[in-house]
């Protein structure tokens, strides 16, 4: 009996603990605070900086319960680890080196300690991956190059392809790092700059070519395309005794897997590279290219992806010949190359299909001197991979010409050829002078400087290119360069394409450098009705001034790497 009433007693004393419970606790377990929507806003997936670039993350959200003023903290960690200073709802991020990097933002609800999270990817470019370089020459003749580079600025903009009309966030490139002195120690005596021309996609966009620098001087140097530090002279890359009459170069091109330099012996000499994707793992033969043929120039095309490749060079008899590199790459995931492919020959620019028949004639300048040769876009549609182009000036007398030419390279009875698919000459009716030419070959014009001037034609226009008068400096032009940026939009509407205008960066004889846009004005069958620049570096509209006199200006070129790091374009 005595047992039972022990029972009672104590599930009595239980019953009346859970009714205080009851009593004193209002709360309700069912509800508390989530994400409006389940997600966190505000905050890309991915982001690309540059040098020096501050980007602030402001994520966004809402709870479902306390959307007012709810009770919350932060945290922020960079590649995992909390960044105790960062306690607040923003967090600024910038970076002196390239990289990638994991940011997480994390709003916890202090009522509940509920954490909810979101993580994003920060690619930081390279400082110098990207962008215009200078070379100019110091107080002492000692070379010295300068960089300017880009930040990306989002803005939103309608567009429309003619049927759909959408709202998008589109990034704009406004160029504000100013990087003077980038690499001590360089030479002495610059000449000038040369560059992989880059890898040509299927539809005419350039891919990242961060490989090499070369500067020429008196002792000519390759510098690391990221960091431009110095990687090796160019002296220290022949096998064996330099060329008999002594190494003093004139030009330098790259094909797939190989450098070509000119001497001034007139011969050109050979550095085939092991690893297709590794410039400084070759070295040149002591011995010249082409059975003793003697040039006055080589020329740079743009690379393939893995096969066969040809650059032009400028033979003493003046004549335009194409020189193959027969090298091949394992596959696109092994950048080695075959080594039953390492031959490379001089063979002439030819409609036959065999390295005896002549020259073709439309190759043979005569009287004619041949200018500058800078590769180009195919003018067809579609995959361009194995149609290599250039476009050439020529002056005849006081005459000058644009020569637009294509070439296919394949295999002919087991032996590489050049055979030519396109060839058109252009008259410059206008044209009095030749300083420099930039290529945009994407959108397929050019424009040249002359004197104070610059030039405005249009080849891919055909026989409706006319040469226009597109602007006039008040110092004569010293050298020019171009970044044609062309971006495709793989989603819906089908084929849309975002369009940016051409870049020009322009130096000037009195020391300073400017970059442009160019503005085209077409008609319906995309021939230029009107051309005009419009001013991006300096920025007219900047509050506070930036210096653009670099002293003197030897030469400039664009340094390209992957444009999807600087403009992207979302629905």
């Amino acid at each position: 009996m005595k047992r039972i009433l022990i029972y009672i007693y104590i599930l009595a004393g239980i019953m009346s603990f859970s009714g205080c419970l009851d009593d004193e606790n209002n709360y309700d377990y069912s509800e508390f605070n989530e994400l409006e929507g389940r997600e966190i806003g505000g905050m890309k997936d991915e982001y690309f900086l540059s040098y020096a670039q501050k980007l602030t993350i402001t994520p966004t959200f809402e709870f479902t319960i306390d959307k007012e003023n709810p009770d919350v903290s932060y945290e922020w960690r960079l590649d995992g680890v909390l960044l105790p200073e960062e306690t607040g709802p923003s967090c600024t991020f910038s970076f002196e080196r390239g990289g990638v990097h994991e940011v997480t933002y994390t709003v916890i609800d202090n009522k509940s300690g509920v954490k909810f999270s979101r993580s994003c990817t920060l690619r930081v470019r390279s400082p110098f991956t990207r962008g215009w370089l200078i070379l100019r020459e110091g107080e002492s003749q000692e070379s010295e190059l300068s960089f300017v580079g880009a930040s990306s600025v989002l803005h939103k903009m309608t567009v429309t392809d003619g049927t759909t009309i959408a709202e998008i966030d589109r990034d704009s490139l406004v160029y504000d790092q100013v990087v003077e002195k980038v690499s001590d120690g360089l030479g002495s005596n610059p000449v000038g700059l040369f560059l992989n021309a880059g890898y040509l996609g299927p539809y005419g966009e350039v891919f990242e070519t961060s490989d090499e620098v070369g500067v020429m001087q008196d002792r000519w140097v390759e510098l690391n395309g990221s960091t431009l530090e110095r990687s090796v002279y160019t002296e220290d890359e022949f096998r064996g005794d330099l060329p008999e009459a002594g190494l003093h170069p004139q030009a330098a091109a790259m094909t797939f897997s190989a450098k070509a330099l000119l001497n001034s012996d007139g011969y050109i000499y050979w550095a085939g590279t092991a690893f297709a994707s590794d410039f400084h793992s070759c070295a040149y033969t002591s011995f010249p290219l082409g059975k003793d043929k003697k040039f006055k120039g080589v020329y740079p095309s743009f690379k393939l992806n893995k096969h066969h490749g040809a650059i032009p060079a400028y033979t003493a008899d003046n004549e335009i010949v194409g020189i193959i590199d027969d090298a091949e790459v394992v596959s696109y995931a092994d950048p080695s190359i075959k080594e039953s492919t390492y031959s490379s020959g001089v063979h002439s620019v030819q409609t036959g299909e065999y390295e005896e028949d002549p020259v073709d004639d439309r190759y043979k300048l005569g009287n004619g001197e041949l200018l500058t040769i800078m590769p180009a876009t195919s003018n067809d549609e579609g995959y361009q991979d194995v149609k290599p182009s250039w476009v050439a000036i020529v002056r005849n007398g006081s005459q000058y010409e644009l020569l637009y030419f294509q070439w296919k390279v394949g295999n002919y009875s087991y032996s590489s050829r050049v055979s030519t698919k396109v060839f058109e000459k252009f008259s410059l009716d206008g044209l009095t002078g030749y300083t420099d030419m930039a290529v945009f070959n994407i959108k397929q014009y050019v424009v040249i400087a002359n004197g104070n001037d610059l030039w405005y034609f249009q080849y891919g226009a055909g026989d409706k290119a006319v040469l226009k008068k597109l602007h006039s400096f008040d110092s004569p032009v010293k050298a020019l360069a171009a970044n044609d940026i062309n971006v495709w939009y793989s989603g819906e509407p089908a084929k849309w394409q975002p369009e940016h205008n051409g870049q020009l960066g322009v130096a000037l004889e009195d020391g300073t450098f400017g970059i442009y846009e160019v503005w085209e004005t077409e008609d319906k069958q995309a021939l230029a009705t009107d051309v005009k620049i419009n001013q991006l570096f300096p920025d007219p509209k900047a509050e506070t001034p930036v210096n653009n006199n670099f002293g003197n200006i030897v030469d400039i070129i664009y340094k390209y790497g992957s444009i999807r790091d600087f403009v992207s374009f979302n629905f």
